[in-house]
């Protein structure tokens, strides 16, 4: 089946599930979904190629409050590693077997693919976004798995300033794994200084990570002030 963006895009702003989202065409083969409120921007992004074959990118979420937050907390020549994007695959929260990465065969299978699309949407619309909003359900999400296991949660930027990120998560939302990424970041970058490559960044990380712990561990929880 032959499709263009501009006739997703169509179906996109067409449908009353879309009302709050922009619809916009990017590269040559992605469509842009955004949604705007005064607590978090949503992107998500729907990729056509080979005129057939369309998929649902992981989307992210930038929550102002929390980003404003940790950007306060990252020493200025660390500033680089930093990005507000928490990502989030589809089936994070919403368990389907639906495959949200299909070669549209037909109008109808189109119909159903994007059903089942706004109904994955819908749930999240209710379900998850605003309990993003809440620093212990965002806590728990980063602390779902062990300090070795961290990679498979994505919030944003790169090391070491990604993990600071969920250390001061955890410490806000008061969970129990705080002391477990804390600890197993002070070793990574105690393994950076006997690494010749980090010789220059060493210091700048360990100079971020102390004045980031003793903010988290001496200043009041900005969530419960």
């Amino acid at each position: 089946m032959d499709l263009t963006r501009n006739k997703i895009k169509s179906l996109f702003e067409s449908n009353r599930a879309m009302i709050n989202y922009s619809v916009t065409k990017e590269d040559t083969d992605m469509i842009i979904l955004c949604k705007k409120t005064d607590s978090y921007i949503l992107k998500f992004d729907c990729r056509l190629q080979f005129d057939s074959f369309l998929r649902f990118n992981p989307f992210t979420i930038q929550l102002n409050k929390l980003e404003n937050f940790v950007y306060d907390l990252i020493i200025e020549e660390l500033k680089k590693y930093y990005c507000n994007d928490i990502a989030f695959v589809i089936k994070d929260f919403y368990k389907t077997d639906y495959s949200f990465s299909q070669e549209i065969t037909s109008e109808a299978h189109l119909e159903e693919f994007l059903s089942e699309f706004y109904k994955c949407l819908s749930y999240y619309e209710q379900e998850v976004f605003p309990k993003l909003l809440d620093i212990k359900f965002l806590a728990d999400y980063v602390g779902s798995v062990p300090f070795d296991k961290q990679l498979e949660i994505v919030v944003g930027g790169t090391y070491p300033v990604t993990l600071f990120k969920k250390i001061a998560i955890l410490k806000w939302g008061n969970h129990p794994r705080y002391e477990e990424y804390k600890n197993g970041l002070q070793t990574f970058i105690k393994e950076d200084f006997l690494e010749p490559r980090y010789e220059k960044e060493a210091p700048l990380y360990q100079q971020g990570f102390d004045y980031l712990i003793t903010h988290l561990e001496n200043e009041p929880n900005p969530f419960y002030k």
